[in-house]
């Protein structure tokens, strides 16, 4: 029970960390106006954040493997990554929340109005103005979901589902299991 309380603790601690750390980026990118905009852009800032948070758990879970004497079950293994990725996402939705709610209420829209300015400009002669101007409307129906509390939940059960499957890839990666056979035995045959 002691290991397990430990690594419930362990992967706590490595959760609320990694989330500082996404908090961080986040408070980075605002400051310096980096906005996910374009097509490649958000999917490049997305890339960084996620390699950002890999790297940050498999450096804590590998410390974490040595402290419990260097192996660790596939089972124990994706507990300790889902139960981090789990803190993590809770904490930096509830600090995207807390932001967009307190700090800067025009945040998304001021996203979205960037968007809507690229695609403007991406779209010009690609397509017709009916076409243009019902893409530009369905950026502002999404703009109005993006404060509300039940978009935020919808967040965190997406992000749930992908880092579960991010936790099983690592999992399969990071568990060690002691060797079957033990050559330091002693003995000849």
């Amino acid at each position: 029970m002691e290991t397990k309380n430990s690594l419930f603790s362990s992967a706590f601690k490595s959760g609320l960390i990694i989330g500082v750390v996404s908090i961080i980026v986040f408070i980075i990118m605002y400051v310096g106006d980096i906005k996910p905009v374009g097509i490649v852009m958000p999917l490049a800032m997305l890339a960084i954040g996620i390699a950002i948070s890999v790297t940050v758990l498999v450096v804590l879970f590998k410390k974490y493997r040595t402290e419990i004497g260097g192996y660790i079950s596939f089972r124990d293994a994706f507990l300790y990554c889902f139960i981090a990725f789990s803190v993590s996402v809770i904490l930096s939705q509830f600090f995207s929340y807390m932001f967009i709610t307190l700090v800067e209420p025009d945040y998304y829209k001021n996203v979205m109005e960037a968007q809507k300015a690229w695609m403007e400009n991406y779209l010009a002669g690609k397509v017709t103005e009916e076409q243009l101007a019902e893409t530009l409307d369905k950026i502002d129906v999404q703009t109005a979901d993006m404060n509300k509390f039940s978009t935020i939940l919808k967040n965190i059960g997406g992000s749930l589902v992908f880092f579960g499957i991010i936790s099983l890839i690592v999992a399969a990666i990071m568990k060690k299991n002691p060797d079957l056979f033990d050559n330091n035995a002693g003995g000849t045959i």
